[in-house]
Formats: C-alpha cells, structure tokens, sequence
C-alpha cells in the first residue's frame, strides 16, 4: 500500500513539475499560432473546391455548404423576385484588414454558364458584427439567381467581383 502512494505521490510531483514549466512563459513573448490555411488559386471558370479557402484583396472565404434552390430562404428574407430563386451559401470567412464588418466582404454569386451574370449577397443574419483580421467568421448568405442559372454545378461564389479567389458549391 505504501509503494503505491509513493508511486501517486510522485507522478503528482512531475506533472506538477511539468505545468509549472509551461505556465512560466513569459506574457510578453509572443506565442506560436496556428498556421493560416493554404489560400488556392482560382478564377470563375476554375474555382476551388468546397472546402478550400480561396481569397484576394484582403478577404477571404471557405465554402462548407451549398442549397440550390433554397426554399427556406423566403421564410427569413420574404419570396424572390419573379424568374429567379434563392440560393445559399454557408462560408467561412477572414479579413486581413481592421474595421470591415461582413457587409463589407459579403461575397458575389457567378456563374461559368453566364459571364454577365453576378448576384449580390443578403445576410440571413440580422446583425452585422465588425471582423477582427484572422478569426473565423460563419455567415449563411443567400443569393437571388434567375431560374436558367440554377445549376450547382455551374454557380460560384468569389469574394468580390473580380476574377480571382471563387470557390465551387459542389464537393467534387
């Protein structure tokens, strides 16, 4: 009975040895973070993958779902407008900037089908929260889109209106 208690009393003695060691980091030095995800490059005609962090300009974004058509958006944002359809996107996002709110980055729908088509974001969210630069942020954003162009497989969402950083809707 006493070489077990022995045997307690010392493994308490080094664990607490060992937490005592890596509480005694100095706060003023800096401490190792996680490193950020690999941004992939990609275009409206060759878009990321689901899943795959696509950026430019300072902002960027992971698709982690998609819902074509999305009937459940009216509920939250009132019926589409006549010939079109709700479409969301569920994303991941960051900023690399102080003081943008998701308003800010909300990123544009476009199609590979249609090169003039581009559809502006609606927040399913009522509030807009100003983005601190390199935390995740979720957001569900919905697209209204013309019923011709509602193809998941043809549907992209970038993170502005250029023709870099889009990402797929459809896992391939």
């Amino acid at each position: 009975m006493r070489s077990r208690s022995t045997s307690l009393l010392s493994i308490a003695a080094v664990s607490a040895l060992l937490l005592a060691g890596c509480a005694s980091t100095a706060a003023s030095e800096p401490t190792e973070t996680a490193p950020a995800a690999e941004i992939v490059e990609s275009s409206v005609s060759e878009p990321a993958a689901v899943g795959e962090r696509v950026g430019a300009d300072g902002a960027q974004l992971e698709v982690w779902s998609g819902i074509v058509p999305d009937e459940t958006a009216a509920g939250a944002l009132g019926d589409a407008e006549a010939g079109t359809q709700w479409v969301t996107a569920n994303v991941a996002q960051w900023v690399t900037d102080e003081d943008l709110t998701g308003a800010d980055v909300a990123p544009v729908f476009r199609s590979t089908a249609d090169d003039s088509f581009s559809a502006e974001a609606v927040a399913q969210q009522s509030v807009d929260v100003v983005m601190a630069p390199g935390k995740s942020y979720s957001y569900v954003w919905s697209f209204q889109v013309p019923d011709a162009l509602v193809d998941a497989a043809t549907l992209v969402v970038c993170v502005g209106e250029g023709d870099e950083g889009c990402s797929s809707l459809v896992a391939e």
